[in-house]
């Protein structure tokens, strides 16, 4: 390879020695590299800096979108409702207000079965003592048993009824209040309504 430079052929050289020789070949074969780097070079000079400048376009203007969608998203939330966050703090103070009735009204419960209990034991105590009087008040005895189961019966009701009846008084205020909050954010959302 290095033979076909016609330098290498020239009178001059040929009474060099043979380190000398391959100094002049090292330096014919750098001159070529450098020559082709710098070739290759200006082809890459070409594709990169059109390439840096659309990159920086696209980066330019993906920041100027991000910018505007989050400047649009902050105002349509503040467009929709601007006490969304004090309405769903009262809401959740609603909630823990349910809870702690909840937890009130399944005490009370606790303690009037715990009374329908004695009751219970006090009617079969009467019961007892009645069979003991009298043995031929077994009839009325048995009858009296019927009633107690009747009597158990309705005052089961009674006091279904009469947790229900709290339950529902207690769930209307509750609803009238909650109501009376949700109707402001309700009648601005009524007016993009087209009905």
């Amino acid at each position: 390879m290095f033979e076909k430079d016609p330098r290498t052929f020239e009178a001059d050289i040929k009474g060099l020695s043979p380190e000398q020789k391959a100094m002049v070949k090292l330096e014919i074969t750098l001159t070529k590299f450098f020559k082709s780097f710098d070739d290759s070079i200006s082809r890459w000079e070409r594709l990169i800096y059109p390439t840096m400048i659309v990159m920086a376009i696209l980066g330019l203007s993906g920041f100027y979108l991000i910018y505007h969608v989050t400047k649009d998203m902050s105002t349509m939330t503040q467009s929709i409702d601007p006490r969304m966050a004090a309405n769903l703090a009262a809401m959740s103070g609603h909630m823990s207000d349910l809870s702690d009735n909840i937890e009130k009204m399944t005490g009370q419960i606790g303690i009037m079965v715990d009374k329908i209990e004695n009751m219970d034991s006090n009617i079969a105590k009467i019961t007892g003592s009645i069979e003991h009087v009298d043995s031929t008040m077994n009839t009325m005895t048995e009858d009296i048993g019927e009633m107690k189961y009747a009597i158990q019966g309705m005052s089961l009701n009674i006091y279904q009824m009469n947790v229900a009846v709290r339950d529902m008084n207690l769930s209307t205020k509750r609803m009238s209040r909650d109501i009376n909050e949700i109707s402001e954010p309700m009648d601005f959302m009524n007016s993009f309504t087209p009905w």
